[in-house]
C-alpha cells in the first residue's frame, strides 16, 4: 500500500536526505525545525566542504524536499518530519483543488530555495499545526485521516500567507487543469527571465499542440499574449514606483529588445512607457 501520510518528531544528531523525484513521484517531505539549530550540507558526499552548499537551519525554518546532510549543532535540534502524497488531494474536490494550487506555489519556491524561514507568527502557527497532526496520527481516533488532511491544508495555507514567502500570487487563481496550473505558476515565477515554450512544457509534461490548446482554454489567452501581459504589467509597476531608465525597466521585466517592448507596451497600455510614467507620477489637476 502506497504511503500517503507520515509524521514524527526527531531529536536530531545527524541525518542524510536523498530525495529522489523520479523514484517517489508525488511524495513530498517537509522538515520543520522547532528547537535548536544546525546545518544542511548539499552536494556529493565525497566532495570537499568548500564545494558543498551549506545552509544554516534554525527555529521556524521549514525545508521542502531537502537534499543533503542535516546536522545539529552541539546543543541539538528537534525537528518534525512529514511525508505526504499529493494523492491525498483530489482535483475534483474544491478544497483539495485549492490545496494542490497552494502546493504548486510552494513547489515553485523550492525550485529556487527549499528553505522557507517563517515569520514568528508563522512559526508559532506551524508548531501548533504540527502538534495537532502528531496527536491525530499517534492516537488515530475516529475520523483522524480527515482531521490530518484538514491540518495539512492549513499548513500549506500558513506557508503561502507568511510574510516571508516570496512567490508572488498576484492575479493567480486555481485552474481546472492541473498541468496548465503548473505552467501558469511557472510562467508567473519566471516571466522576468528568458522563457521558451520548451521550458514551460518541461513544467507541465504536455505536447506542444495540446499545451497551446489547453492554455488558451484555461486562461482565455494565448501563451505569448499571457507572457507579454505579465511583462508589461511588471514594466508598468516599475515605471510607476521607480526612476529607473526605461531600458533598465524593459530588461527587468523580461524584454531583451527595446523596440519590441515599446511596441507591446503601447499596444497594451495605450501609450508609450515614458507617457505612462508621466501620467502616473504627474497627475493632471483640475481648475475647480
Amino acid at each position: 500500500m502506497k504511503l500517503l501520510f507520515f509524521i514524527r518528531n526527531i531529536d536530531l544528531a545527524g541525518r542524510s536526505f536523498k530525495f529522489d523525484d523520479e523514484r517517489v513521484g508525488d511524495l513530498h517531505e517537509l522538515v520543520f525545525c522547532r528547537e535548536g539549530a544546525g546545518t544542511l550540507a548539499a552536494g556529493a558526499s565525497g566532495a570537499p566542504a568548500t564545494a558543498r552548499a551549506v545552509t544554516g537551519i534554525g527555529v521556524g525554518h521549514l525545508l521542502f524536499n531537502p537534499r543533503g546532510r542535516l546536522t545539529a549543532e552541539p546543543s541539538g535540534m528537534s525537528i518534525v518530519q512529514i511525508l505526504f502524497s499529493e494523492e491525498l488531494f483530489s482535483p475534483s474536490v474544491p478544497m483539495d483543488k485549492e490545496a494542490l494550487y497552494v502546493l504548486g506555489l510552494i513547489k515553485l519556491h523550492a525550485r529556487r530555495q527549499n528553505l522557507i524561514a517563517l515569520s514568528r507568527i508563522g512559526s508559532e502557527r506551524m508548531t501548533t499545526l504540527m502538534d495537532a497532526m502528531l496527536w491525530e496520527f499517534q492516537n488515530r481516533y475516529r475520523g483522524y485521516s480527515w482531521a490530518i488532511r484538514l491540518k495539512l491544508v492549513e499548513l500549506l495555507i500558513t506557508v503561502m500567507r507568511d510574510s516571508r514567502f516570496n512567490i508572488s500570487i498576484k492575479s493567480l487563481k486555481p485552474l481546472a487543469n492541473s498541468r496548465i496550473q503548473d505552467a501558469v505558476l511557472y510562467v508567473n515565477a519566471e516571466f522576468m527571465n528568458p522563457i521558451t515554450v520548451d521550458d514551460v512544457l518541461e513544467s507541465c509534461a504536455l505536447s506542444r499542440s495540446h499545451f497551446h490548446a489547453l492554455f488558451k482554454q484555461e486562461t482565455g489567452e494565448t501563451f505569448v499574449d499571457y507572457l507579454n501581459g505579465l511583462r508589461c504589467e511588471r514594466a508598468a509597476e516599475l515605471l510607476a514606483t521607480s526612476d529607473k531608465p526605461i531600458i533598465e525597466v524593459a530588461g527587468e521585466s523580461g524584454f531583451n529588445n527595446l523596440s519590441h517592448f515599446y511596441h507591446l507596451f503601447r499596444r497594451l497600455k495605450g501609450m508609450s512607457p515614458r507617457s505612462y510614467r508621466t501620467s502616473i507620477t504627474q497627475p493632471a489637476y483640475s481648475d475647480s
